[in-house]
């Protein structure tokens, strides 16, 4: 629960294909809310494509997080990968942050991925680079709910993704979500969508019975609830973030 006189001070993970930029309005809305906000990239994406050498790891991942220094923090939002991330730098570091909350967090199994996660990203990626243009005026399009400022967003994230890197991450990673949440030393909200959830049974059922009916929400929205929703999940976070 939040102080009255706290300078309340979240971080906000993004999810695959992404970057920081993908928090651009609710970094504001926080921020005129007296909130102070923290951002960073992921390796693999945006201005971290080439920072590192190896592979990805999801522990390399939020050590990478906690090495980038925006912390501690009263809470951390992670939206897909960025969720799974969160969980995991909460764990190592069980001072970081107060609260977790994790947007649509994708469950998997344990064998090799190919699955939606991946998907086509190796030709989508190809595909922008090769036709940036149509590519902006096919997101807005595919995507009437999105701001012109999400498009190109998306845009640049995809040009800058460390694709081959992050493919090679995505085929061979694994984890449990339910195991996650239930590690994690702080409190945890989930906010889940409705359509296109990379958050799928039995994994959603059981993640959802699991924690307190007053920290899930599920809302009407694609995968991406900050860009689709953001009133929603402004709400449902601040409501978590202050509740006792």
């Amino acid at each position: 629960m939040l102080g009255v006189t706290d300078t309340p001070t979240i971080l906000l993970l993004h999810g695959v294909q992404a970057s920081q930029l993908t928090w651009w309005r609710l970094k504001q809305d926080l921020q005129d809310l007296g909130w102070k906000v923290h951002t960073v990239d992921l390796l693999g994406h945006g201005s971290r494509n080439a920072a590192g050498p190896g592979d990805l790891t999801v522990e390399g991942l939020a050590r990478d997080v906690l090495s980038q220094g925006p912390g501690p923090v009263n809470v951390l939002a992670g939206h897909s990968l960025g969720s799974v991330v969160g969980l995991t730098v909460a764990s190592l570091e069980p001072d970081y942050c107060d609260r977790v909350v994790v947007e649509d967090p994708p469950a998997i199994s344990r064998t090799p991925m190919e699955h939606d996660i991946v998907g086509n990203m190796e030709e989508t990626i190809r595909a922008t680079r090769a036709d940036p243009a149509g590519t902006f005026q096919a997101l807005l399009q595919e995507n009437p709910v999105w701001s012109y400022q999400d498009a190109v967003n998306s845009l640049q994230n995809r040009l800058n993704l460390d694709v081959e890197r992050v493919v090679r991450f995505l085929r061979s990673a694994w984890w449990d979500v339910e195991d996650l949440v239930e590690r994690c030393p702080v409190p945890v909200s989930l906010l889940a969508a409705t359509q296109g959830s990379t958050l799928v049974e039995p994994a959603r059922s059981a993640l959802m019975s699991r924690l307190p009916a007053e920290h899930v929400a599920l809302i009407d929205s694609g995968h991406t609830i900050h860009r689709e929703r953001p009133g929603l999940w402004l709400h449902h976070v601040l409501r978590f973030a202050e509740a006792a």
